[in-house]
């Protein structure tokens, strides 16, 4: 149904075509999901039996003028779900369809939220450079209309995709702005929101305390305001935190909180990561069976998704799992699958990351000629960036690692 809404947008309804019953019932029938999701306590539940129904219906109302508003109304409503789900590739036909729509109408503020709403398309997609056009546009549009609320989510998702790019004073900025808006405005929601991106973006820098007292801060918020999918997300940050702090115990009692959320708000693409997390719990503590079956789990969700950062990441983690079991081929088709979807997504410091961790698999190997070749690739690509506390700490791993392999195969010539 997806592939003919915008064809279907872009011509010129005839009014006669549609039945006055079939227009009073599409009409009531959007109504009727737009109150269910208003209503919150039945999202998790009825959202998700009934998601091909409210697609049907959505389809429906895009195709029919009388009920374009609603429809639109319906899209922004039920994004976050999707987005939860994890989009599927027809759901950016509906956005771009909205977006006619709102342009058609001569609704900016609709079309900000739009593209906004692309722009979380694209990141989750990877194509940061895409999202962060859409956010921008949807910033100086909601800035042009004086939408404070939209003006302030878009500087959030701005933010994060800064993030997402290394750009992090360039994020916080934004994250700071969309912050003093929020609180002018007194959202709550939108507060914990920012706070949450704030938080990642001191994750990213490896301070762990200030990332850590952004996530309680956002936690608390979303408390206040009973959004579970709020509290999840910040239990699972917390999580990642505590994890980073070397905290296990906490960090296990975090993200199996998230996990309980996740479940009652049925936000499968999240519920992967968080397990895929979880599971990074237990390979430090020396559990790989146990963690390769949640990076399995997770896997399967991030491929069906097309979520591909985190495709990339969980291979990377199979990789480890793999290897400390000594399943010495499959760590490696992981480690490579890895590096490919890194390359893909224009990450260095996560491709060369893997590519040393490939490279260790081949040095328990005594495969010290492969293992040489993949570490210089990896000292090139670090070597090149900004020499930050983070890309240091890898180079020193890196150039620890040339060093055996380099010491293996002196010794080697010797003893010919």
């Amino acid at each position: 149904m997806a592939n003919h809404v915008l064809s279907a947008v872009g011509t010129t309804t005839n009014r006669k075509f549609w039945p006055v019953f079939f227009r009073e019932q599409v009409t009531v029938n959007i109504r009727f999901w737009l109150a269910q999701i208003a209503a919150r306590r039945a999202v998790a539940s009825l959202l998700h039996i009934e998601r091909d129904n409210i697609v049907k219906a959505l389809g429906l109302a895009l195709k029919l003028e009388a009920t374009w508003d609603l429809a639109v109304d319906l899209l922004l409503a039920f994004h976050s779900y999707v987005q939860r789900q994890g989009a599927w590739a027809n759901w950016e036909s509906f956005l771009e369809a909205g977006l006619t729509i709102s342009r058609r109408q001569g609704n900016a503020a609709r079309e900000a939220a739009l593209l906004d709403r692309l722009g979380d398309l694209k990141r989750d997609q990877g194509e940061w450079a895409t999202a962060a056009a859409y956010h921008d546009k949807a910033y100086r549009l909601s800035n042009e209309i004086g939408d404070e609320a939209g003006r302030a989510r878009a500087l959030t998702n701005l933010g994060h995709v800064y993030r997402l790019q290394r750009r992090y004073a360039e994020a916080s900025q934004a994250l700071e702005k969309a912050l003093d808006s929020y609180q002018a405005c007194q959202d709550l929601n939108g507060q914990a929101f920012a706070r949450t991106n704030l938080g990642l973006v001191h994750f990213d820098q490896r301070q762990w305390g200030q990332a850590l007292a952004n996530h309680q801060a956002a936690y608390q918020l979303w408390s206040e305001t009973g959004i579970l999918e709020g509290m999840a997300q910040a239990q699972h940050n917390m999580g990642n935190a505590c994890f980073a702090q070397g905290n296990w115990s906490k960090a296990e009692s975090c993200y199996q909180l998230a996990l309980a959320l996740y479940e009652q708000t049925h936000s499968r693409l999240y519920l992967a990561v968080a397990s895929m997390d979880l599971g990074n719990v237990y390979l430090r503590q020396g559990q790989p069976e146990q963690a390769e079956a949640l990076y399995r789990q997770a896997k399967e969700v991030m491929q069906e998704t097309g979520y591909t950062r985190g495709l990339a990441q969980v291979f990377s983690n199979l990789g480890m799992a793999c290897g400390q079991q000594k399943k010495w081929s499959l760590a490696k088709d992981f480690f490579r699958y890895s590096i490919v979807l890194w390359h893909q997504l224009d990450q260095p410091v996560s491709q060369a990351n893997a590519e040393d961790n490939l490279a260790k698999v081949y040095l328990k190997q005594q495969k010290w000629e492969a293992a040489l070749k993949v570490l210089i690739q990896a000292q090139a690509r670090l070597s090149g960036l900004e020499p930050t506390r983070r890309i240091e700490a890898f180079l020193a791993d890196v150039d620890k690692h040339l060093q055996k392999a380099r010491a293996a195969l002196a010794q080697k010539e010797i003893r010919v």
